[in-house]
């Protein structure tokens, strides 16, 4: 009877890994592509010499529309 209880919970710890590993082979795949995806477009300037990530502080600048009526008008 232990012989029997031992090979069944060692086949199904085997079966529970095979399909844990197949499961999370997908994630991983995915997650190097797009990690490989990612480093492919990042922009220049947003590196150092030697090509690592800088990691600064960034400056934006937004621009709001404003209207101007002085060219509306005629004189």
């Amino acid at each position: 009877m232990m012989i029997a209880m031992f090979t069944l919970l060692t086949v199904g710890a085997f079966i529970l890994g095979l399909v844990t590993s197949w499961l999370a082979k997908g994630y991983v795949e995915d997650y190097i592509e797009n990690a490989a995806y990612t480093k492919a477009v990042i922009h220049p300037e947003m590196t150092d010499a030697d090509g690592n990530i800088i990691h600064d502080e960034l400056l934006y600048m937004r621009l709001t529309e404003q209207e101007n009526d002085d060219d509306d008008e005629e004189t």
